[in-house]
């Protein structure tokens, strides 16, 4: 469940996939509460072989996150994972990343992969802090350049504490 920063209130969450009808509604004039526009979500709906999916609040259309991913042979490899922006620092929902990549996790597992996720962090200065969440926060392993894997008893973890 996710957590709401103010009243502390705990709310499950279910998956969803994305459509090019949820990505119109994501983008609102480029104002402070769009989502990061470099990240072109409609991109994913062109292959095939990637699942695009959006979090939601049970019962509730209003997206929290979204998550692009790939089956590997062995693998989920996460190609784009994002928290809405009125969730970004300190606003609305607590606990997202967790959840998107616990999902993430339980697919992997339901596909017989032991809950293997791949994925590649932003590099450079300013990613420290987002590779320093992920190794602390989802307990994925930093395997250089910015490659992580979430795997065994962290994958394990993150499916029974976040997956829904």
């Amino acid at each position: 469940m996710i957590v709401h920063r103010q009243t502390k209130e705990h709310y499950p969450v279910d998956f969803h996939p994305l459509t090019p009808f949820d990505v119109s509604t994501m983008i609102r004039d480029g104002s402070l509460f769009s989502w990061e526009l470099q990240f072109d979500w409609t991109l994913y709906f062109r292959f095939y072989n990637i699942e695009v999916y959006k979090m939601v609040i049970r019962g509730d259309d209003e997206i929290q996150g979204c998550i692009a991913f790939e089956v590997k042979e062995d693998h989920i490899y996460v190609h784009l994972i994002e928290s809405a922006p009125h969730n970004f620092k300190g606003r609305a929902f607590e606990l997202i990343g967790e959840h998107l990549f616990g999902f993430a996790c339980k697919c992997s597992e339901d596909l017989g992969f032991e809950g293997a996720v791949a994925f590649q962090s932003k590099i450079g200065p300013k990613s420290v802090p987002l590779m320093n969440y992920y190794v602390n926060r989802i307990k994925a392993e930093h395997l250089g350049n910015g490659y992580m894997i979430i795997d065994g008893p962290s994958a394990k973890q993150l499916i029974m504490i976040y997956s829904t």
